[in-house]
């Protein structure tokens, strides 16, 4: 079982989308992403169809990723449990509703840079697609 947050749930979730003709037929995606799970933060690199450079940052980091999504701990893990059985994110789960309905809501970047935040709806359904391939990762929780 891999454990979240971590590099290597990250990494094994990009594993499946690398494989995933779903994943690819929402088309090429270049940005640079971060989670904030707690205290934690990780920088993923989306380049075209891969998903490389996955690391573990230092919070301040994510200054410079295009933007960053935040959510506790018990956020995440309720939504990787919903994507886990149903196969993929629950109407109340996907990264649009989340978008909306957190208090802050989901995707952040700290330059309050309105290109970088288009990103996040530019490339949403890759990314959603990204999230829901992890039903497929046995995932166990820090």
């Amino acid at each position: 079982m891999t454990v979240f947050p971590s590099t290597e749930w990250l990494e094994a979730v990009a594993r499946l989308a690398a494989e995933d003709a779903g994943y690819r037929k929402f088309g090429r995606v270049d940005v640079l992403a971060g989670l904030k799970v707690g205290d934690r933060a990780f920088r993923l690199t989306f380049d075209v169809f891969d998903i490389k450079d996955v690391k573990e940052v230092p919070a301040s980091e994510l200054s410079e990723v295009d933007f960053y999504l935040d959510m506790t701990p018990e956020q995440w893990r309720a939504m990787i449990e919903s994507i886990r059985s149903e196969g993929h994110a629950g109407l109340e789960y996907t990264l649009n509703t989340l978008d909306l309905k957190l208090p802050d809501g989901l995707h952040h970047n700290t330059a309050d840079d309105g290109y970088r935040a288009d990103k996040f709806f530019r490339f949403n359904e890759s990314l959603q697609r990204f999230f829901d391939l992890s039903a497929g990762v046995e995932t166990t929780y820090a």
